[in-house]
């Protein structure tokens, strides 16, 4: 799997949610747009969604770990949620 290092923009229209405050975050990843959201400091866990959900399912999940002094990464897959 390829992923470019350099980061793309947020589409237009991007997803907007009170319940989904994160800052939008996206990866080339084999020529494809992947959306994911990097939140907070310290060890790293990473919330892998299963089909056909995206990483929203995970949306109470982000603030209690951060507040815990992790650093929470949400994929979305490519074909699901903000992934093209």
């Amino acid at each position: 799997m390829k992923l470019d290092a350099a980061t793309t923009p947020a589409p237009p229209g991007s997803f907007v949610h009170e319940e989904w405050p994160y800052e939008p975050k996206f990866r080339r990843v084999n020529g494809w747009r992947m959306h994911y959201i990097d939140e907070g400091a310290g060890d790293p866990v990473v919330l892998l969604h299963g089909n056909p959900a995206w990483g929203f399912l995970y949306r109470k999940f982000v603030k209690p770990l951060t507040a815990a002094g992790r650093r929470v990464i949400v994929p979305d897959m490519i074909g699901f949620g903000l992934s093209e």
